[in-house]
Formats: structure tokens, C-alpha cells, sequence
């Protein structure tokens, strides 16, 4: 009982608060910043757009989860409250465009972002609905 107390008994506290502090980091941990990130692929709104109307599966490999630049013209700002932050690429006349929901942190650029105005903006392709849709955006340039 004396070798449970004195080898074992130190080396469960141990495995426990290490994993304690395995938890508290992986449930607290923020996602990347996109502003440093090298893109994966660059394209323009027309480009990307007409690829997803033609044949979404092959648009889907080459565009799906992975960091994408994209340049177009500026047809919507959203901005719902300061937390649901959209820019839509593309001309209103055209069915599909590209909508990018930003994070949080891009608000300052946000405001200075106006309709018609050229932009490019960076972030992860999750797919085509009735838009091309990209999520975690940041704003390269206006």
C-alpha cells in the first residue's frame, strides 16, 4: 500500500492535471488568423463562380477547405450587430456571387470597404450554395 501511496498515487495526479491543462488550452483555442497565411489558390470572382455553375464537384477539389484569394468588385456590405460580418463579391445582376463572412476582428476594414469598389479578400472555401460561400475571411486589400 506504502508503493501505491508514494509512486503511483503522484504519477495519476500528474496525468490528470496535464490532461486538465490539455483541455483548458484545446476548448479555449482561437483559429488561425488567415492574414499571415500563404492562399492555396487565387482566382476572381468570375472565374471562381463560373467554375461552381459549370461542374461543382471539380470546383469542390480545387476550392474546398482550402485557403483562397479572390478579387472582385464589391456588391453588399452586411453588418448585423458587429458579429455577423459579410461582403458579397460579384455583380447583383448575376445569379451566384461570392459571400464572405468575416471574422470579428476585420470590422475596422469592413468600414472602409465600399460598395463597387475593387477588393481582395482571403479565407477558407466551404462550398457553393446558392452563393460561393467563405468563412473566416480577412481583407487584403480595397
Amino acid at each position: 500500500m506504502r508503493i501505491v501511496k508514494k509512486y503511483v498515487l503522484p504519477v495519476v495526479v500528474i496525468l490528470a492535471a496535464a490532461g486538465a491543462l490539455y483541455a483548458y488550452r484545446e476548448y479555449n483555442r482561437k483559429p488561425a488568423d488567415l492574414t499571415n497565411i500563404a492562399p492555396q489558390e487565387i482566382t476572381d470572382v468570375p472565374s471562381m463562380v463560373n467554375m461552381y455553375d459549370s461542374n461543382e464537384v471539380k470546383a469542390n477539389e480545387k476550392f474546398l477547405g482550402k485557403t483562397v484569394e479572390v478579387k472582385g468588385v464589391v456588391s453588399d456590405v452586411i453588418n448585423l450587430q458587429d458579429t455577423l460580418l459579410t461582403v458579397m463579391l460579384g455583380s447583383k445582376e448575376e445569379m451566384h456571387r461570392v459571400s464572405c463572412l468575416l471574422d470579428k476582428e476585420q470590422i475596422v476594414n469592413l468600414k472602409k470597404c465600399v460598395v463597387g469598389q475593387q477588393a481582395t479578400i482571403k479565407g477558407i472555401c466551404t462550398g457553393f450554395l446558392l452563393d460561393v460561400e467563405m468563412n473566416r475571411c480577412v481583407i487584403l486589400s480595397k
